[in-house]
């Protein structure tokens, strides 16, 4: 007893240290607890040529499964957001009304939207008040699977359900039998049987007051954690794995033919660097971040990794008829953290599932045929260095702390190379805002495969890459770490095109927070 009641006041200190969100329960919907299990697409419609996408940001009740159950924050009600699709060369319309009662906005993440319609509050936009609206508008012309997410205090607002799909199809788009999303997320059960929900869960307690000087901004973290280190507490706190806004027993399987050609979406939408196993079948992957691989080739018994905010698509073979099992788990926190993707050939049944565990771990260092690029000469390089001072209380780049930090200055045009090294302990997925990067070397080794093209990369501990991309998306964009809660703590900077002006003017009532 004296074991249970030590870690229940552990917890009471963790929370009650953490900042509290007031949640009016007053627009709750009601109804959408009984669900379908997939994800289902938003309705668009046709205004002018464009396609228009309604988004409602609301609360909702929401079943993970039939035991499990919390108050979600959610886009049209649904966990993840409702996919949105469309075609290269689309124009797309998303209007966006504000059913909570905090501020809210969207990120469209890893597209490269014009800088006024890339969603940080305080640095493209004012945060979207309750009951207010925002129309985001742009060219769907760049293929891909990307995703949408909240960029106002997203350590809080994304753990709650704000993320979805969108996904631009190319012209040329290959007819798959199967195309199916494998959104990763996290949950804690442990906040809910504390009667908490995960709006207080803000770890950093950050308030921002803007760009421009970044004036007002004041940040106080300072929580008392009992000795445990920020990675210890996440893995007590977060015990449940989430697919496609389930948990198991509700995850649904994915029902394929022999010889289907298949296409698995996976995005993790999530805080750990997750460990994917597909068992039984030779796979290829075919796109990292929604850019594609050069010639991909067939693998079998390999497990990749997938940090936060990272997209893999694959193809599989589809000649082992039978039920098998799509092994997920966090690499940190396996104990707490895994679950099975059922994939169900026709006529057999979700009974019992073969799965495989691999040792052997994909290397897109060296995957792939190699191929030109066509970038110019190198004209600014810049310096990267991943730290923290205090064993992962706060997190840092170059020694500096948001909003106290990097700016790297580019001009349109300018070819810029980053040398990225991580000396901490933990993963750190850097994410570029408006510009895909190519990676060109690891640990000072030339990558020997593919091209590879992203916009999020995951760098672990001790690890150093070159990554190169060409200045030509003018804005001002934040390049951070995708685990919500180390750029909550500090790991945040930000390429700022000399002359710049943001388009909308800074709101001091708005209480905008860009992470």
């Amino acid at each position: 007893m004296k074991l249970k009641f030590l870690f229940i006041t552990v917890l009471m200190v963790v929370l009650t240290a953490c900042s509290n969100i007031a949640v009016d329960h007053s627009n709750m919907d009601h109804g959408e607890a009984e669900r379908n299990d997939s994800v289902e697409e938003v309705a668009v419609e046709e205004q002018d040529g464009k396609k228009v996408f309604n988004i409602e940001v609301k609360e909702a009740h929401w079943m993970l499964n039939d035991e499990l159950m919390f108050d979600a924050w959610t886009y049209n009600g649904s966990l993840p957001g409702q996919e949105i699709r469309v075609t290269e060369g689309d124009e797309v319309v998303l209007n966006v009304k504000n059913s909570l009662s905090v501020p809210t906005a969207i990120h469209l993440h890893g597209f490269p939207v014009p800088n006024e319609m890339d969603g940080v509050p305080g640095v493209t936009q004012n945060a979207i008040m309750p009951g207010e609206e925002f129309v985001y508008e742009y060219t769907a012309d760049v293929p891909g699977t990307y995703w949408y997410h909240s960029h106002q205090n997203g350590a809080v607002q994304v753990d709650m359900g704000l993320y979805g799909v969108f996904i631009v199809e190319p012209k040329n788009q290959p007819e798959y039998d199967v195309d199916e999303l494998i959104v990763i997320d996290e949950w804690s059960s442990m906040m809910e049987e504390m009667g908490m929900d995960h709006s207080d869960m803000d770890h950093g307690n950050m308030h921002h007051g803007g760009h421009g000087g970044h004036g007002g901004h004041d940040m106080h973290g300072g929580m008392d954690h009992q000795g445990m280190s920020h990675a210890e507490m996440m893995n007590m706190m977060y015990d449940t794995m989430v697919i496609n806004g389930k948990a198991t027993p509700a995850i649904a399987p994915i029902e394929v033919g022999e010889g289907d050609t298949t296409k698995l979406r996976f995005l993790n939408a999530g805080l750990f660097t997750q460990v994917v196993s597909i068992p039984g079948h030779s796979f290829k992957v075919t796109h990292y971040d929604g850019q594609e691989v050069n010639e991909p080739e067939w693998i079998s018994e390999t497990a990749f990794r997938i940090a936060p905010a990272e997209r893999y698509e694959v193809e599989i073979k589809m000649d082992q008829p039978g039920a098998w099992g799509i092994e997920i788990f966090a690499e940190e926190n396996p104990q707490n953290l895994q679950a099975l993707v059922p994939i169900v050939y026709s006529g057999f049944k979700v009974a019992e599932l073969e799965t495989s565990t691999f040792s052997n771990y994909f290397d897109f260092t060296n995957y792939g045929s190699p191929k030109e690029i066509s970038i110019g000469e190198i004209t600014k390089e810049y310096d990267m260095l991943l730290g923290t001072e205090d064993s992962g209380e706060t997190f840092t780049i170059n020694g500096k702390q948001f909003p106290n930090h990097e700016v790297y200055e580019v001009e349109e045009g300018d070819v810029v190379k980053f040398t990225i090294t991580n000396d901490t302990e933990v993963d750190h997925p850097m994410h570029l805002h408006g510009e895909f990067f190519y990676v060109l070397s690891k640990d000072g080794e030339p990558i020997k495969g593919s091209p590879i093209k992203k916009d999020t990369l995951n760098v672990r501990p001790n690890e150093t890459y070159e990554i190169v991309f060409e200045a030509k998306n003018p804005g001002i964009w934040m390049f951070h770490c995708h685990e919500f809660h180390h750029a909550n703590g500090g790991m945040v900077a930000e390429v700022i095109y000399k002359g710049f002006e943001p388009t909308f003017e800074l709101d001091p009532d708005v209480p905008n927070q860009p992470e």
